[in-house]
Order: structure tokens, then sequence, then C-alpha cells
């Protein structure tokens, strides 16, 4: 699948998936409202210690809640990509069945990209001189080439029912294979991403005059529905080429 083809799927996906931006958009609405009563009372100088573990458990739960949504949406898109319609029904058995398997993926993709910034800080530490910062920019670097060979791993565990290992081990080989695509079709959707947020800035920057909790709630809204928009088209681009890719490389491993 083509790099063009792909990122059209996904706007497909995106134009006939109302109900998964509805859930999306109001996950994200709420955190947005969350953070709109935060912010006021971080600017005080010392928040109270209370206030302070509350947004801790808040954030928490924010990314356990993060991973639902995420097993959930590829569950979702999965089914679009491969049958041409989905049911929040399937989004739920999604989250409940995949969560926890990218839970775990979470943790090796964080464990794996924590030893490379440790790595790079001792380097630097010891080797407080210009090879020091070399070494450390190369393993910076490898780091994040590492970390875009695991990019597909999540697809894997959910449109293939892949073990945590069996998915970050295709998805070394896919993106090896296929890494110009990915990297194509990563810059495409980040443009338009980046086009739209232009637009969106400069029209509230325009609107900037009406102050107050109502206008700062309608910009978060706005910016839910965008954000969720964007974020299935995003998964419907992959989703699409990782099960072109892997169907492939099934049938030419048979």
């Amino acid at each position: 699948m083509g790099i063009i083809e792909s990122i059209k799927k996904g706007f497909s996906v995106a134009r006939h998936s109302l109900d998964l931006l509805v859930v999306l958009s109001l996950f994200s609405f709420v955190w947005n409202l969350i953070n709109l009563y935060i912010a006021p009372n971080l600017e005080t100088p010392a928040p109270p210690v209370q206030f302070s573990a509350g947004i801790v458990i808040a954030s928490i739960l924010f990314i356990l809640a993060s991973i639902f949504m995420q097993a959930g949406s590829l569950g979702y898109i999965r089914d679009h990509v491969k049958s041409g319609s989905a049911a929040l029904s399937g989004f739920t058995a999604s989250g409940a069945k995949y969560y926890a398997p990218l839970f775990i993926l979470g943790l090796i993709i964080a464990a794996i990209v924590v030893a490379f910034v440790l790595v790079a800080a001792l380097v630097t530490a010891f080797l407080n001189n210009v090879i020091g910062v070399i070494l450390a920019v190369v393993i910076a670097g490898v780091g994040i080439y590492a970390a875009l060979l695991l990019f597909l791993a999540p697809y894997g565990v959910v449109a293939r029912d892949h073990k945590a290992m069996v998915a970050l081990k295709e998805s070394i080989q896919l993106v090896r294979a296929n890494i110009l695509k990915i990297l194509g079709i990563g810059a495409i959707l980040i443009l338009i991403g980046f086009a739209i947020g232009l637009v969106t800035g400069i029209v509230f920057g325009l609107l900037s005059a009406a102050q107050g909790l109502v206008f700062k709630a309608i910009f978060a809204l706005v910016s839910s529905v965008l954000n969720g928009f964007l974020g299935i088209v995003v998964t419907g681009s992959f989703m699409s080429f990782y099960l072109a890719v892997s169907n492939n490389n099934t049938s030419g491993a048979d």
C-alpha cells in the first residue's frame, strides 16, 4: 500500500466514524476541563500538598484510561478497515481485551527508551567534553531509531492478536522493510495536523479578546474534536498500512 493510499484510507475511516469521534472528543474534553481547573492553582507559589497529590493521581488515572481508549480505538478502526464498518460495542470489547497486552507492550517500550536516555546521560556525565556530547547525540539518535522500529507493535497486538514480544519482533521487521513509506505517511500527517492547528490558532487568536472560562472551554472543545479526528486519521492510515504490509509479509513467508 502506498503513502497517499494509506492517508486517504485514514480520512475515509475518520469521516465514517462519528461515534468513535464523539467518544474520543469527550474523553479529551473532560481532561482539558480538568486542566483548566488545575492551571490557575499551579500559578501559586506553593500549591497545597493535597492538591499536588491530586494532580499526580489524576495524571496516573488519565494514563491508565488512555490505554483503554487506545486499545478500543485500534480495535474499532481495525474492524472498520477490514469490513468497512464498526460499532462501539467493538470499541469496548477491544478496550477490555487488549488493555493488558498494550499495557505490557508500553512498559517494554518505555523501558527501552529510558535505557537509551540513561546511557546518554551517563556518557555526558562521565565524558564532560565534546566527545561525550557527540556520543550522547549518537546514542539518542540510535534510541529514536529503536523507538521507530517498534512503532507498529501496537497494531500487531490488536490486528493480529500477537503477544508483546511477537509484535515487537514483527514491528522491527516491517518498519525496516518499509521505513521510507512510514516516514512519508508520518511527515504528511504531521504537516496536515500543523496546518489545521495553525488555522485554528489564528482563528482563536483573533477571538482572544473574549476572555473567560466559557471561551477557554469552547477552545478546549474545538481542540478535543480536532485532535480526536486527527487521531482517527493517523490510526486509520497506519492500520491500513500495517494490514497491507503484514499481509504481504505473511504471503511472502508462505
